[in-house]
């Protein structure tokens, strides 16, 4: 079970660095890409701060995730999970008001699935 909860530390801390790096250079494309209303991505002038105060997050948290020693290291993928979980539920939220498109809410549902499966599969180990 050590070195599964090793692989799967790395591999959120990689994909956390990934898609901040991306929102961070991209902060009106990336979401343009993951559903949010295209009139919203151009004109919205509060956008690319939001965008990229949420890839510093996501930087931050996949840079701690790899230099932590794995026992170490469990803590801040909890955190790291919650976060994710938290974010597609905002996303959920922003669907049902109808300012993203279906893809964000079905893409969040399965980010919040897979974020609350780990958490509890890990919270029991």
């Amino acid at each position: 079970m050590a070195g599964e909860w090793d692989v799967t530390r790395k591999s959120i801390g990689t994909l956390s660095i990934w898609i901040g790096t991306a929102a961070l250079f991209a902060p009106r494309t990336l979401p343009r890409w993951l559903g949010l209303n295209e009139a919203a991505t151009r004109t919205d002038v509060a956008l690319p701060l939001l965008v990229r105060l949420a890839a510093a997050r996501n930087i931050a948290m996949g840079a701690a995730l790899l230099v932590t020693p794995a026992p170490q290291a469990r803590r801040t993928t909890e955190v790291t999970l919650l976060l994710t979980a938290l974010d597609a539920a905002a996303v959920l939220v922003a669907r049902r008001g109808g300012d993203v498109e279906k893809r964000s809410a079905v893409l969040s549902l399965a980010v919040l699935a897979t974020s609350a499966a780990g958490a509890v599969r890990w919270h029991r180990s």
